[in-house]
């Protein structure tokens, strides 16, 4: 029994550690980096459009407030989200700021999700989550990062759906 046991604990441990190094790392930055190519179809212009209306005016509440930079074929924005602790206060849960940059180009689009940093009164980095040999370190911390990564991939998905040129219906002439 108790090597069932432990076999099982192994296993969950294992997958911890394994869903931590999921995580994409910079190697130029040595930051949490998602960053994916997107192959299109349309002009820039037109790409551009149906980013800016498909995806920021619905997935942000006000786009304008968050983009640093927007000269048509780049967008540079912050923004943030709450991550869950299981604490019942959700003003407890700690808020994570991230920089995202958007390219188009013709015929693809690269998306750039990094600068990942607790908001606190002093700023932190979210990769010193990844340090288990932090002697301050917390187990929820792994459970912190997860949440990073399904943030990036649900952020992603979004993303990519609304690249999706609309279908035009022809109405027939009688």
């Amino acid at each position: 029994m108790k090597k069932v046991a432990l076999l099982i604990v192994a296993v969950l441990f294992a997958t911890v550690t394994f869903a931590q190094s999921n995580l994409p790392i910079d190697p130029k930055t040595e930051k949490i980096c998602f960053r994916k190519v997107i192959n299109t179809v349309g002009s820039e212009d037109e790409v551009y459009n149906r980013i800016f209306s498909g995806f920021m005016n619905k997935y942000y509440k006000s786009p304008a407030t968050l983009l640093n930079q927007n000269d048509g074929r780049t967008m540079k924005g912050k923004h943030q989200f709450q991550l869950d602790n299981g604490d019942e206060v959700k003003s407890k849960w700690p808020w994570i700021t991230y920089r995202f940059v958007i390219e188009v180009r013709e015929g693809r689009v690269r998306y750039t999700l990094t600068d990942f940093m607790q908001k606190t009164q002093s700023n932190h980095t979210c990769e010193e989550w990844m340090d288990k040999e932090d002697p301050q370190y917390q187990p929820i911390w792994d459970s912190y990062l997860q949440q990073i990564a399904a943030f990036a991939e649900d952020w992603g998905q979004q993303f990519e759906e609304s690249l999706e040129p609309e279908k035009v219906i022809e109405e027939e002439e009688w």
